[in-house]
């Protein structure tokens, strides 16, 4: 999503957040996402284009909330490789995604960039070894994965798209749920796989007013390492 779709689809919950929210992010979030608004804005504009990192980044409790109350289709993750030796999801925030591709991994990496959702993901799965990064520049060896995951509803950037390339090995799935544009990659040649919406699970009536209506991840598009 670029800076000016964010802004006009911004939730209620921006409210919540003023300018000087952003410059208590941490210095390579801001590093990292601050070059995406234009130079031009600030104020209103400036956090509603933003809205999402600083939730994430500011306010983990309430990201991993919204997290609980939209499960991923269990119909998705059945089309996910039922073993495999090592995994990673990449952007995995505070576990959803993870704590299934523990199930089926004898070994998983969480790449997560920001702190407050490791220490969360981490007191949950213990097991999984959750490891500071970005997906631009995943601290991963070349081929370590067989299982290339993310929830983190990557669109088609090459900048990523090619991290994940790389980390997956020769053979081996990369499987994006929630993807931007999915209709970009079943373009060109991903699988797709889109499932009836499922209604989010009794969310609490303030988590609505947050964020609007919940939309548990009903779509995937997966592709195969050659």
């Amino acid at each position: 999503m670029d800076f000016e779709e964010a802004v006009a689809k911004a939730p209620p919950g921006w409210r919540h957040f003023t300018e000087d929210d952003v410059r208590r992010l941490p210095v390579d979030v801001q590093a990292h996402e601050l070059p995406r608004a234009p130079a031009d804005a600030h104020g209103e504009r400036l956090v509603c284009g933003l809205f999402w990192t600083l939730v994430y980044h500011l306010e983990p409790e309430l990201w991993d909330e919204l997290a609980r109350f939209e499960p991923i289709h269990p119909a998705l993750l059945d089309e996910l490789p039922a073993a495999v030796e090592t995994a990673i999801d990449v952007g995995a925030g505070s576990g959803r995604l993870t704590a299934d591709l523990a199930k089926r991994s004898r070994r998983t990496i969480a790449v997560e960039p920001s702190a407050g959702l490791r220490a969360i993901l981490t007191r949950r799965l213990p097991q999984v070894e959750a490891i500071a990064g970005w997906a631009e520049h995943l601290p991963i060896p070349d081929g370590w994965s067989e299982l290339t995951a993310s929830c983190a509803t990557f669109g088609p950037d090459e900048a990523i798209l090619s991290e994940l390339r790389r980390v997956t090995a020769r053979g081996g799935t990369i499987a994006l749920i929630s993807p931007e544009q999915p209709e970009w990659f079943e373009a060109h040649g991903w699988r797709r796989v889109t499932l009836p919406a499922v209604p989010a699970p009794s969310p609490p009536r303030r988590l609505e007013d947050f964020f609007g209506p919940l939309d548990p991840p009903h779509e995937l598009v997966t592709i195969r390492v050659d």
